[in-house]
């Protein structure tokens, strides 16, 4: 027993012979069943799948009811769920050896029944996949009052699952249905359990009768369009009497697929023959078309001749049947073609084929004849060749590349000598030449991995033309073939040898590149030194050049053999003996020693014998690199060979075009790759004398470079012994960086570093060229942590530094993504001045809500020490702007909370997606049953209190956007009948207001006078200066720098005059029009004379409707239409709210109508504009309606054609509402 004591109650539980005294004694002996750890997982967990005991117990193939009843006793979490969603009744009804009684007792003890996976699966939908599952599980499961018609994301009901089942049971399926679930149901894929079922492995046919007679659509198609029938013939254990019962319960046979497929090409497809044949003789028996084309143009027959299980008695049912034989694809492919294309066709098949009279000579699009296509098959057949001959395929045929048959079967890595003797003995064209490549059979051959030598002989022997060339003259065509033979990795030296033996042109090179065959020869990492020597020895050039001017050619085959990492030094030493010119350069001044020192598996050998043979050890490259700058860029250079370059004289001090040393490359490459031999590398380039404080072009020291590249298991040692050997610690880069700010900077920073380097004396407060501090630096490194924080901060730096741009270390910390509360709480804690701005008025808080991977905590805590909320940008954004930007619903409705100034809407181009978004934030529906719960309420104060409509600004724009949007719902047909009544089209009005009444602009003055400067300011400008830009949206005139500036800015003063006399005109008629109306209702006719302009009237009006609010909104949300009828006493209220929203809307109107007047662009808009509000307001008061209209989706641009009204650029102010179709139909329909 005490074996079991150290182990976790899982594995107990995990055991399929464990004992229930085994679990009762763990649990005894104080194992806490449901602590916690790390992960969150309990003790009982299993870490990678977030099981509990429970849920293992349930797997357990030896399910037993006892464990279950004492885990659930012992008080473990019975809900708890596994990574995937999965309750412990989840697992235990997929468990094969589940029993009734642990179902029922799982149920009994409070699991949740209807809980589901993330997949959206109940348990009854894993109980139906069960393949053992009982028809009294099920029962028991509906009966406890699961709900049966629940889908999965996938939109699959259990009746699905059920027939995705291959031993579900008639039984289950007849009991699901009876209990009322949707038969028809479709899944995302558009499939019905019909469908599901003709695909089940063990499909039965009493089910699919049953889901027939059960009302099951048989026609219904998934979204390929497929029907059951096409399902059930691709079905390998399908039977006969299933596909008879479809088609006689009334299935359509002749129904196609989105490809135009029918149930007939599905049959062919099918890969059991023998079932297949009894099907096709079953649907052309029973009038299906039998020369039915899909998208491809593919019959019946061309899939049938397809099928890799191709059957004779199907090719010759469907050919007398009368399938039209000589039917061709889109690519003009016959049924021979496909044939001969198939792997396992036979050569009785061909015959019959062509006995029942195929052209045997069509060709495709592309001119290939089946001939071209049987010799590309890769199980090519010779019989199948000879009987295609000898029955008269034309031999020499071409395709549109001028290929030949003989190409194909050249290409073909199972070729075979016999095939290629008989076609060149049957006359085909030897010496063809491929179109735009000029490439023989010779050429294609050598290029075949698997070619042999006997075939080669026999090309050549057969007289091809072995000087031919192609039109890139790689080579001429036999030096073609020997290149390509050279770059075989299979290739033999034989093949190479009988090639020059023939007389192929051993000097020949490649077009552009000047490439010999020794060239590509050793760049063949299998290449031998016996092709090498018998390629000098058979007379190439070996002091040819390439184009490229490698090398001298010969020298280039010591470039490459040294760059191929599998070089042999026998073949540098053969090929320096055969006199190459050991101090050739490449055109980038390249020895073959610089390209050694660059190969990762280079040995010190071949560096010892190519500095014995002569090579300049102290030549450089265009980047002025010696061969030590190369190996020290090498991650595999050994010691040995850095010591034996130094000790032959090398250059050590050499530096490179960007002023780097072998140090400075040594640090930057082998440092953060060869962890084992580093720093001796750097001990020794130091100990040889090479300058330690030799600084790069960008000013940057060793140390500088060995900070940027840190390595965890070196880099300590490595800074250790470059400052103990007298590096200047305090060196500045071009950028003013020193070491301490590069290691702040690094991914990999190590708090051991940095604690060296400032206990080193390292400048701990020195600036960037940008003023940034290390502390800087680091808040913007992803994996700093706060033990950074902590000890720079008790190094005595300075907290408070801002940079050139003004930001503080908070700012920076605020951009990181990977940035942790912690942190920010610790700057805060240590004196950082929160509310500090950059120089364009940012805050941490806007910076926040910028960063996509900030945390909500992160946002909250800022908020929560005082923060400024409101705080704007220069351009006018808040952090509610800032949040809005990325549609960050959860930081939004933490601004909204927290008092965030939601009315500041100046402008709407930065508030567009503040106002698009609040549908989304808050649930319309909710706010009105929470708005009703609350109103119930005798004591109004309590209710406002609730809704904290008095303390917030928010929840009172909130509350009045639900009545404005249950307006708009509940009276789509007053705006709808209101359309007709005017003369003109008015639908744009009604935009209009929509769009003002929907966002609730509260200064709304402001608006209008922003646009009217704007207006002004445009037209004052072109006057004065028709060439000039300025700037979108000054309000007011530029502050203009020339001799004319009195003369301009009077100018614009006497049109502002004008502008404003007109505008107080238009107030007067609009102060006119609102009289007469509140007459008509029975407010007080001098109201308007003892208030100031509009904004004294909306002020006072929504008074009055804050005073009635509450009814009218009950009202409103009312479905019963007579309790409105009888509500007399608050149909004046009803109107005083609906008044409301018509002012607004004329207010709207107004500012265009100052708009239009300015541009001239409609004559007459003001006198129709006050008609047409005149008619509303009069539609509105008494309810009458002259006809009615209805507007759907279709026809709302035609109502809503802004562009030919207004002509207003789409970019400016006004433009971006108008143009907003979206904005109104998701208003208007929704």
């Amino acid at each position: 027993m005490k074996q079991f004591k150290n182990k976790h109650i899982k594995h107990a539980c995990l055991n399929p012979n464990i004992s229930i005294e085994i679990i009762k004694y763990l649990i005894s002996s104080g194992i806490n069943i449901n602590s916690k750890t790390n992960q969150n997982q309990t003790v009982l967990h299993i870490a990678y799948k977030n099981k509990t005991a429970l849920h293992i117990a349930c797997k357990n193939e030896n399910i037993s009811l006892e464990i279950i009843k004492y885990l659930i006793s012992s008080g473990i979490d019975i809900n708890s769920k596994t990574d995937w969603g999965w309750t412990a009744l989840h697992i235990a009804c997929k468990n094969e050896n589940i029993s009734l009684e642990i179902i029922k007792y799982l149920i009994s003890s409070g699991i949740d029944i209807n809980s589901k996976t993330n997949l959206n699966e109940t348990v009854l939908h894993i109980a139906c996949l069960n393949p053992n599952i009982s028809f009294e599980i099920i029962k028991y499961l509906i009966s406890s009052g699961i709900d049966i018609n629940s889908k999965t994301n996938y939109n699959q009901t259990v009746l699905h699952y059920a027939s995705l089942n291959p031993n579900i049971s008639l039984e289950i399926i007849k009991y699901l249905i009876s209990s009322g679930i949707d038969i028809n149901s479709k899944t995302n894929l558009g499939l019905t359990a019909l469908h599901i079922t003709c695909k089940n492995e063990n499909i039965s046919i009493e089910i699919i009768k049953y889901l027939i007679s059960s009302g099951i659509d048989i026609n219904s198609k998934t979204k390929q369009n497929k029907t059951a029938l096409h399902i059930a013939c691709k079905n390998e254990n399908i039977s006969l009497e299933i596909i008879k019962y479809l088609i006689l319960s009334g299935i359509n046979i002749n129904s196609k697929t989105y490809l135009n497929q029918s149930a007939l090409h599905y049959a062919c497809e099918n890969k059991n023959p023998n079932i297949s044949l009894k099907i096709i003789k079953y649907l052309i028996s029973s009038g299906i078309d039998i020369n039915s084309k899909t998208y491809w143009g593919w019959t019946a027959l061309h899939i049938a001749c397809k099928n890799e299980n191709i059957s004779i008695e199907i090719i010759k049912y469907l050919i007398s049947s009368g399938i039209d034989i000589n039917s061709k694809t889109n690519q003009n492919e016959t049924v021979l073609h496909y044939a001969s294309l198939n792997p396992n066709i036979s050569l009785e098949i061909i015959k019959y084929l062509i006995s029942s009279g195929i052209d045997i000579n069509s060709k495709t699009n592309q001119n290939q004849t089946v001939l071209h296509y049987t010799c590309s098959n890769p199980n090519i057949s010779f019989e199948i060749i000879k009987y295609l001959i000898s029955s008269g395929i034309d031999i020499n045929s071409k395709t549109n590349q001028n290929e030949t048959a003989l190409h194909y079967a050249c290409k073909n890595e199972n070729i075979s000598i016999e095939i290629i003797k008989y076609l060149i003995s049957s006359g085909i064209d030897i010496n063809s030449k491929i179109k735009d490549k000029n490439e023989t059979t010779l050429y294609i051959a050598c290029k075949n991995k698997n070619i042999s030598l006997e075939i080669i002989k026999y090309l050549i022997s057969s007289g091809i033309d072995i000087n031919s060339k192609t039109n890139q003259n790689e080579t001429a065509l036999h030096i073609a073939s020997l290149h390509y033979a050279c770059k075989n990795e299979n290739i033999s030296i034989e093949i190479i040898k009988y090639l020059i033996s023939s007389g192929i042109d051993i000097n020949s090179k490649i077009k552009d590149k000047n490439e010999t065959t020794l060239y590509i020869a050793c760049k063949n990492k299998n290449i031998s030194l016996e092709i090498i020597k018998y390629l000098i020895l058979s007379g190439i050039d070996i002091n040819s050049k390439t184009n490229q001017n490698e090398t001298v050619l010969h020298i280039a085959f010591l470039h490459i053999a040294c760059k191929n990492k599998n070089v042999s030094l026998e073949i540098i030493k053969y090929l320096i003996s055969s006199g190459i010119d050991i101090n050739s350069k490449t055109n980038q001044n390249e020895t073959a020693l610089h390209y050694a020192c660059k190969n990762e598996n280079i040995s010190l050998k071949i560096i010892k014998y190519l500095i014995s043979s002569g090579i300049d050890i102290n030549s450089k490259t265009n980047q002025n690199q010696t061969a030590l700058h190369i190996a020290c860029e090498n991650k595999n250079i050994s010691l040995e060979i850095i010591k034996y370059l130094i000790s032959s004289g090398i250059d050590i001090n050499s530096k490179t075009n960007q002023n780097q040393t072998a140090l400075h490359i040594a640090s930057l490459h082998i440092a953060c790759s060869n962890p084992n031999i580093s720093l001796e590398i750097i001990k020794y380039l130091i100990s040889s004398g090479i300058d330690i404080n030799s600084k790069t072009t960008r000013n940057e020291t060793v140390l500088h470079i060995a900070c940027d590249n840190l390595n965890q298991n070196i880099s300590l040692e490595i800074i250790k012994y470059l400052i103990s050997s007298g590096i200047d610690i305090n060196s500045k880069t071009n950028k003013n960086q020193t070491a301490l700010h590069i290691a702040c900077s690094n991914p990999n920073i190590s708090l051991e570093i940095i604690k060296y380097l400032i206990s080193s004396g390292i400048d701990i407060n020195s600036k960037t060229n940008q003023n940034q501090t290390v502390l800087h630096i680091a808040c913007d490194n992803k994996n700093i942590s706060l033990e950074f924080f902590g000890y720079l901060n008790s190094s005595g730096i300075n907290i408070n530094p801002k940079t050139n741009e003004n930001e503080t270390i908070l700012d920076y910390t605020c951009k990181n993504k990977d940035i942790s509360l912690e942190i920010i709480k610790y700057l805060i804690s240590s004196g950082i001045d929160i509310n500090s701005k950059t120089n364009q008025n940012i805050t941490a808080l806007h910076i926040a809500c910028l960063n996509k991977n900030i945390s909500l905590e992160i946002i909250k805590y800022l908020i929560s020490s005082g923060i400024d909320i409101n705080s704007k940008t220069i351009w006018g954004w808040t952090a509610l702007h800032m949040v809005c930007e990325y549609r960050n619903i959860q930081f939004i409705k933490l601004l909204m909370k927290n008092d965030v100034n939601i009315f500041d809407l100046e402008d709407y181009r930065i508030n567009k997606e503040i106002i698009n978004l609040f549908p989304k934030i808050y649930s319309i529906n909710e706010d009105l049953n929470n708005f009703l719960k609350s109103s119930q309420n005798e004591n109004e104060n309590e209710k406002f209190t609730d809704l904290e409509i008095k303390t917030n600004d928010y929840f009172k724009f909130k509350v009045h956007k639900i009545i404005l949007l249950t307006r708009f719902d509940n009276d789509k047909l007053i705006l709808q009948k209101f359309i007709n009544i005017c003369n003109r089209k008015p639908k744009r009005d009604v935009q209009l207001a929509l769009n003002f009444l929907y966002t609730g602009f509260t200064n709304f003055d402001y608006f209008i006078q922003r646009f009217q400067n704007f207006i002004n300011y445009k037209n004052q400008m072109k006057e004065i200066d028709e060439s000039k830009q300025y700037p979108y949206p000054y309000p007011y005139p530029y502050p203009f720098q020339n001799e004319n500036e009195n003369e301009k800015i009077k100018k614009f003063e006497n049109l502002r005059k004008t502008e404003i006399e007109k505008e107080n005109e238009i107030e007067e008629q609009e102060n006119e029009l609102m009289k007469d109306i509140f007459e008509k209702i029975g407010i007080e006719s001098n109201w308007i004379e003892t208030k100031k302009g509009r904004k004294g009237i909306i002020k006072d009006l929504s008074k009055l409707y804050q005073q009635n609010e509450t009814k009218d909104f009950k009202i409103i949300c009312s479905e019963n239409e007579n309790e409105i009828q009888n509500q007399n006493q608050n149909k004046k209220e009803i109107k005083v709210h609906k008044l409301i929203l018509i002012i607004r809307s004329e207010l709207f109107k107004g500012m265009f109508l100052n708009v239009q007047d300015q541009s001239n662009q409609v004559h007459d808009y003001s006198r129709k504009s006050f008609e047409t509000i005149n008619q509303f307001i009069y539609f509105l008061y008494h309810d009458e309606f002259e006809e009615e209209t209805k507007i759907t989706k279709e026809n709302l641009e035609e109502y809503v054609d802004i562009k030919d009204y207004y002509q207003l650029n789409p970019k400016s102010l006004i433009g971006e509402l108008l143009l907003d179709f979206d904005y109104f139909k998701n208003i208007f329909f929704n």
